[in-house]
């Protein structure tokens, strides 16, 4: 005779994940100076905007925890941001077994197969939801910081204009205008 007999399982997960996103992309400087003196003029506009300067490398680490890194030799400015999380799920099943011991056995390790899935499912929504966030995070702030750094480029290429002219001849005038065109008047 058959007994029915309930099968429960409960699983609990803990999991610690890091999730990181980037994008790198070239600056873009106009060929003035020699490459190494037109990156010790960016670099200068850079430090004004509190960056850190090691080697060929000024990078700064926003509030938000943004990475920028700029390679003044390769002229391109990476961003990154990461995220931690500490990521729980729990779940219990049950089920009802009609069968002798064996078979309970079975149905415990189906069932307990069944639920470490789910939460395995669970916790990559979850972490993916995160990577989402973590995106949409950096795409914001990379508007801001495109404005910021088309900013330092130009005040580095006029910088670099203005040596440039000086080795032609004596700059009578440097002028400015707010849609960023310069003129540099030289005397030869």
């Amino acid at each position: 005779m058959s007994r029915a007999i309930v099968v429960r399982v409960s699983e609990s997960v803990v999991r610690t994940v890091h999730v990181e996103d980037g994008v790198q992309s070239p600056l873009e400087m106009l060929p003035i100076l020699p490459p190494d003196r037109q990156a010790e003029i960016l670099a200068k506009e850079l430090e004004g905007l509190g960056f850190q300067r090691e080697g060929d490398v000024c990078s700064r680490t926003e509030a938000d925890g943004v990475e920028v890194s700029i390679d003044l030799k390769g002229s391109t400015v990476s961003v990154k941001l990461g995220a931690n999380a500490a990521l729980e799920e729990s779940l219990e099943r049950q089920t009802r077994s009609y069968d002798d011991a064996r078979d309970r056995e079975s149905v415990e390790g189906n069932l307990r197969d069944q639920v470490i899935a789910e939460l395995d499912e669970r916790l990559t929504e979850r972490t993916e939801a995160l990577r989402r966030q973590v995106t949409q995070q950096l795409e914001r702030k990379l508007g801001d910081l495109r404005t910021e750094l088309d900013g330092a480029i130009g005040r580095a290429t006029v910088e670099a204009l203005t040596e440039r002219a000086k080795q032609l001849g004596a700059v009578e005038s440097v002028h400015g205008d707010e849609a960023g065109n310069v003129t540099i008047k030289v005397k030869l």
